[in-house]
């Protein structure tokens, strides 16, 4: 694959309209998803970074706190509320406004949205969404790339790196293909250190999450033809370890990488008494499981949430692969 074919799927004319907006725009509101992970987190720092550098007043809302710790973030995040009434608002990975912190008051504003969820359904003003993008920060690169690629700089290289570890789950995904690791490479010569930032996402848990983790390993379920596996997390689970969901972070990527089943699932509680599924695929396409209840996501990692009981949610779900 030739260097040029990294940026076919990029509309040159797009990126200079977003670079308009950017540019006119003096007061910038950077958002992502709630419980924001390291791909949209990540995407909000590096943009951050570069619109700071422009002069730009930037603040950053997440709709709730982060679930792990994330080393590099916007240098102004707020959770849940907004300070300033923004000229332009840029939308990082997320498929949907019901994801979002996204007031009435931003609903006539102008807005950029940069994502590579199949199931989205934004509709700013300037959309850039590549669903066969495994990360939001892979895509992001290459708008950047189009842009001015002396905009990304080290510490938007760490940024971009971080990210498209999150989401590939440090390349071990099936959507990782030539073109990914090529960003990779560039992103490594450019100064990022592949080796701090893997394992500043793989060692993130305290004794007790790793206790929690052995206890639902233990207690894996497979359905008869073992192409689907699951695990159940409820809220006293929890509690007794006095841990949250916070906890759980990075548990469905961990067992998919060890369960030999095609789709994996791990179904939980949170503190409002809602059900929730994340679902990974290695061939299966789980986004299609995951809409018809009225969840969505990516091919091959997808989740929802739900107002049935866990238990009951489990079943219906898990039927799906009889």
């Amino acid at each position: 694959m030739s260097v040029k074919k990294l940026f076919d799927a990029i509309d040159q004319d797009e990126v200079s309209r977003a670079w308009d907006m950017i540019q006119t725009a003096t007061k910038i509101t950077l958002l992502t998803h709630y419980n924001p992970d390291g791909d949209g987190v990540s995407a909000c720092a590096a943009l951050d970074h570069i619109l700071q550098k422009f002069g730009k007043s930037v603040e950053t809302v997440y709709p709730t706190p982060l679930k792990v710790a994330i080393k590099r973030q916007p240098h102004k995040v707020l959770i849940n509320r907004h300070e300033q009434t923004p000229d332009l608002i840029i939308i990082c990975d997320t498929a949907n406004y019901d994801r979002l912190y996204y007031p009435a008051e931003f609903q006539e504003i102008p807005s950029i949205n940069i994502d590579h969820h199949a199931s989205s359904s934004i509709k700013p003003t300037l959309n850039f969404v590549d669903p066969i993008a495994p990360s939001t920060c892979d895509y992001l690169y290459r708008i950047l790339m189009v842009l001015n690629p002396d905009l990304i700089d080290l510490r938007v290289a760490e940024c971009l790196l971080y990210g498209i570890l999150y989401d590939t789950q440090c390349f071990s995904i099936q959507s990782v293909d030539a073109q990914v690791l090529r960003i990779a490479a560039d992103l490594v010569e450019r100064g990022a250190a592949y080796g701090t930032l893997s394992q500043e996402l793989k060692h993130n848990k305290n004794e007790q999450a790793i206790k929690l983790w052995g206890q639902a390993l233990s207690t894996v379920a497979h359905n008869t033809s073992g192409s689907a596996a699951w695990l159940v997390v409820h809220q006293k689970d929890l509690c007794t370890l006095g841990l949250n969901v916070e906890a759980l972070a990075g548990l469905e990527n961990f067992i998919a990488q060890l369960a030999s089943a095609d789709v994996t699932m791990l179904f939980y509680e949170d503190e409002q008494g809602r059900s929730k599924v994340s679902f990974r695929g290695k061939r299966s396409d789980v986004n299609v499981v995951a809409q018809k209840f009225g969840g969505g996501g990516h091919k091959f990692a997808a989740g929802l949430m739900s107002k049935v009981p866990l238990n009951e949610l489990v079943a219906q779900v898990t039927a799906c692969f009889e």
